[in-house]
């Protein structure tokens, strides 16, 4: 979808809603939850990115691994919102695109949900050996500090490592970037005073082929 590529990797005005950088009420707004899911997304991912590119310039290790820290605290709020996010793709209307009399205004292709499913699961793979190590991190060294059994809490911060998130760090890419093509995001948007745009559905291949019925 060219169109929600231009909203989300938009850099130029109107661009898309960010709650601290753009605030116009030109810019697009997402106009449904999953919409907001998408965008909460979004933006967690690229705090994720600036921190990592922070990390990389540094040298001091221990520096290193406080900017590392706070990969795991954003990376853990990125698996909360991408999970709700998750069952709203589960959730959407799941059609024939050749069906046209009986195509949904917002759904998804079985081609399309069997690959979600499919990139889905290498996620959750990946989640299922790193998140309890995100969650020890953030709750003892990182969001909160309350843990004085020095032995565990040496442990925790030898866990902060990019080893550890690597396996998420490579399969949450493919599945963002498949999802935020779907059809299930409703956007809006107020160019001029009292004018409202909308972004509509799609059209599909078998929308430009000659109807046999």
């Amino acid at each position: 979808m060219e169109a929600l590529d231009e909203i989300l990797n938009s850099r130029t005005a109107p661009g898309v809603f960010h709650p601290v950088q753009k605030r116009d009420s030109r810019a697009w707004f997402p106009g449904n939850e999953t919409a907001s899911l998408l965008l909460q997304c979004q933006y967690v991912w690229d705090d994720i990115g600036h921190l990592s590119e922070m990390y990389r310039q540094l040298n001091n290790d221990y520096q290193k691994k406080l900017i590392l820290k706070y990969v795991f605290i954003e990376l853990r709020s990125f698996l909360e919102v991408f999970d709700r996010l998750q069952t709203k793709v589960m959730q959407a209307t799941v059609f024939n695109p050749a069906d046209r009399l009986n195509r949904p205004y917002r759904g998804i292709t079985h081609k399309e949900s069997q690959l979600a499913k499919a990139l889905y699961k290498t996620y959750a793979n990946a989640k299922a050996i790193t998140e309890r190590a995100i969650i020890q991190v953030r709750n003892n060294i990182g969001a909160h500090r309350g843990n004085l059994n020095w032995q565990e809490v040496m442990t925790f911060w030898d866990t902060v490592s990019v080893v550890t998130i690597q396996p998420l760090l490579d399969a949450i890419p493919p599945v963002f970037e498949h999802i935020k093509e779907l059809n299930i995001y409703e956007w809006h948007r107020a160019p001029t005073e009292g004018t409202i745009e909308i972004l509509g559905t799609v059209l599909y291949p078998e929308d430009f082929e000659p109807d046999d019925s």
